[in-house]
């Protein structure tokens, strides 16, 4: 009998690859695409070129892509877990851990009417996009979303001095006094920089009209450092995340879970770091993902710019496997 011919390594790596493309990466699909990719790795003689395809190609059997189902579960679990259970148990833990149903839920109607929610940054950005879902999924009526301007109403305030002269002034304050808890959601958190700059004015002002409110910032995803930088301002009263990004999701680091196994010798991860950087530095600032960020991780909507650019950038006639929209300011 005619032995069957063994699959080369590159060829195992490239049917994982076309197996994500009929299932979870059926959105990202597109004729030839990985193909396109896989040229961009071209400096160098043949033999240095395949041993870069074939463990970047490796990379990409690790990458993590969350599609449009995905996304909505996790916006569910996000509304389930991170805002409706704390509060549940809350209500049971203050009524003797009460398991009597209907009063848990009335209990719970009356704080949801008393919350809001936002998201994070202007209305052309993903965290104020992700409440479209979330409201769906979370099956909330749109009274309990608002925009960070519904938050507070100005007011002419006019005074006499004494001097007999009057002064006039803007007067911001909470507009509604009813609401006692505000919850901004976004979808992913690398540094925690970004959330400095849309929140901390906004938080800051809210805590000064009235200390007892209740603000906390939840998201889909978070690293723990981006996680940690927030929660350390000390501005939020929870900052959670639905799926936590610890030091291993780094393809690069000492404990990166993707080297734990390997399954050839071929692959190697300081050779891998080596070829990310040597593409990456010439299509990117940030070669390894913004702030060293070395993630292997895209959305429905977008790549977070702390991924390694050689799957997302678009510099300079490198193609692409996971296009990342850059912002423009």
């Amino acid at each position: 009998m005619k032995k069957l011919e063994t699959l080369s390594l590159q060829d195992k790596l490239m049917n994982k690859i076309y197996a994500y493309y009929q299932t979870i990466w059926r959105e990202k699909w597109k004729e030839g695409i990985e193909k396109e990719w896989l040229a961009n790795f071209k400096i160098g003689d043949e033999d240095l070129i395949n041993k870069e395809k074939i463990n970047m190609l490796y990379l990409l059997s690790k990458f993590m892509y969350f599609g449009n189902d995905e996304l909505r579960h996790l916006l569910f679990c996000l509304f389930r877990d991170l805002y409706k259970y704390p509060i549940i148990a809350k209500i049971r833990k203050n009524n003797g851990d009460t398991t009597e149903n209907s009063f848990i839920c009335k209990q719970f109607n009356i704080e949801l009417s008393k919350t809001r929610f936002l998201g994070v940054g202007n209305p052309s950005e993903s965290g104020v996009h992700m409440l479209y879902y979330f409201r769906q999924e979370s099956k909330l009526s749109k009274e309990f979303f608002i925009n960070a301007s519904d938050i507070f109403t100005t007011s002419k305030i006019t005074e006499k001095l004494p001097n007999e002269s009057c002064r006039t002034y803007l007067k911001s304050e909470i507009k509604n006094k009813e609401i006692t808890r505000y919850i901004f959601i976004d979808d992913f958190c690398g540094s925690g920089s970004q959330v400095s700059l849309y929140l901390n004015d906004i938080v800051e002002n809210m805590r000064f009209e009235n200390p007892s409110l209740e603000i906390n910032y939840l998201m889909l995803f978070g690293t723990e450092y981006g996680i940690n930088q927030v929660r350390n301002a000390n501005i939020f009263s929870s900052v959670e995340a639905v799926f936590s990004i610890d030091d291993t999701f780094k393809a690069f680091s000492d404990n990166s879970r993707y080297y734990k196994t390997i399954p050839d010798l071929l692959i190697e991860k300081i050779f891998s770091k080596v070829a990310a950087l040597k593409y990456g530095t010439s299509i990117s600032p940030t070669p390894l993902g913004y702030k060293d960020g070395q993630l292997l991780l895209a959305l429905f909507h977008n790549t977070p710019d702390n991924s390694l650019p050689i799957f997302w950038s678009e510099h300079d006639n490198w193609k692409p496997i996971f296009k990342r929209y850059n912002k423009i300011y």
